[in-house]
């Protein structure tokens, strides 16, 4: 199954578990029947849903390396991680909906109000219970709480949103979302935590709110970092590429070529991932390629020097160059970088290697394509260089004429998503099993 697929697979089982569960607690505990009895049920059943997808995208924000394998790579839970979050939003939204708007229509006029049952004569029992007690404490945050919650996730989709400010600003989600522990908790009441849908939604909750706490104590990847300096900085101005090596000074549990990490430069702007451009040799080096495409990255030819403090942390990523089988790479621009990593692999191991790497960039660079030659030389791979214009841009067309026999490979993409999304989609059109074309999704945001 692809990785596309199974990100889509795990979006739509989770809500559908959910509502399954659901489904059998009701059996146990039927709600009244009436259009306030069916409100009554829609509130909880949407405020469970709500609960249940944030606490999944708060685990995934943790990175659960367990699951990467499954999921393809850290980038593909982080966009799992968006969409819960997304999904989380709306169904909250639509809670808050269903539990206002018929309180308005009653005061409009527009509906009538439900008859109050006569409280019971009974006395209330002594002494403390907090689903009676920090009830209204329960209903009084949780409005509070949407409003952030909905300002906070538009912030996360705006994409000229500061990258610095996104990190701090993301974080809070965490608060919220244990703000929002605390009313789900409190309004379930005894009967749904008695329910099947009860120990499910516990774990989950538990496990989320320790996600929420290692975030707010910036413990998320702390046991996969490592620190170091940089021993070497060079710009290219012809590609606008700044190459960066660092010699780590503390352990680094190596890396396979084609993977990522996050660095941070220690200038307050936080971790950005970044291919490794480098074999691992054990030698406690590790290079990177990055592309001035924004403010920051265009800055770090001026902020970088060599002996400056850096921290990396990872690797992650499940770009896989080791499968034995006939690969085509494509790259386009700075995503040639994991597949240099490839190539240092390749001439290390001293292994032939059936590959096909179509380079197809808008900036000739001369020194890169010195390496590039130097190790194709080596490892055997067929290197096609595309200097868009004025050459033609890949198409699969093109894509046929240069390698013929395409199809029999597993295709590896790193570049534009646009430029990947295209050639995915020809490359389908044209019979080209989904799950043999590997691409990794940059937007981690």
């Amino acid at each position: 199954m692809a990785h596309r697929a199974r990100i889509v697979l795990a979006f739509v089982a989770v809500p559908l578990l959910l509502s399954i569960l659901w489904a059998f607690s009701m059996m146990r505990t039927p709600g009244s029947g009436g259009f306030w009895g069916v409100r009554h049920t829609l509130i909880n059943y949407t405020g469970l849903v709500a609960i249940g997808l944030m606490s999944v995208g708060l685990i995934l924000a943790a990175r659960p390396v367990q699951i990467e394998g499954f999921l393809g790579g850290l980038d593909k839970y982080y966009r799992l991680h968006k969409w819960f979050g997304i999904a989380a939003t709306i169904v909250a939204i639509i809670h808050w909906l269903i539990e206002i708007l018929p309180r308005n229509f009653v005061r409009w006029g527009w509906l009538e109000a439900p008859v109050r049952r006569p409280r019971s004569g009974a006395a209330v029992p002594a002494g403390f219970d907090p689903f009676r007690d920090w009830h209204g404490a329960a209903v009084s945050v949780a409005e509070p709480a949407l409003y952030l919650m909905i300002a906070l996730v538009l912030i996360a989709l705006w994409k000229r949103f500061p990258y610095r400010l996104f990190f701090t600003t993301h974080r809070l989600l965490s608060v919220v979302f244990l703000v929002l522990v605390f009313h789900a908790t409190i309004l379930m009441g005894r009967t749904y935590w008695a329910a099947p849908i009860g120990p499910f939604l516990s774990v989950l909750m538990a496990a989320a709110s320790v996600a929420a706490m290692a975030s707010l104590f910036h413990r998320i990847g702390k046991s996969r970092r490592a620190t170091g300096t940089i021993e070497a900085v060079e710009h290219y101005r012809d590609s606008n590429v700044t190459e960066v090596v660092v010699r780590l000074t503390t352990a680094w549990p190596g890396h396979l070529a084609g993977q990522f990490a996050f660095v941070d430069f220690g200038d307050r702007e936080g971790a950005h991932p970044f291919s490794i451009a480098s074999a691992w040799r054990h030698d406690g080096r590790l290079r990177f390629g990055i592309k001035g495409l924004g403010d920051y990255t265009k800055a770090l030819p001026d902020r970088l020097f060599p002996g400056q403090t850096v921290t990396i942390e990872g690797p992650y990523g499940r770009f896989d160059f080791d499968s034995g089988r006939r690969q085509l790479w494509i790259a386009g621009g700075i995503g040639i970088a994991p597949f240099v990593a490839g190539l240092e692999w390749l001439a290390d191991e001293d292994r032939p290697a059936s590959v096909d790497l179509i380079y197809s960039t808008r900036m000739r660079d001369d020194a890169l394509l010195h390496r590039l030659s130097e190790l194709v030389d080596r490892t055997g791979v067929r290197l096609h260089l595309l200097v868009t214009p004025p050459d033609p841009q890949l198409t699969v067309p093109r894509l046929e004429e240069m390698v013929p026999d395409w199809r029999c490979a597993d295709v590896w993409f790193c570049g534009p998503a646009a430029f990947g999304d295209a050639m995915r989609g020809g490359m389908i059109a044209n019979g080209f099993p989904a799950s043999r074309f590997h691409q990794e999704f940059f937007e981690l945001r």
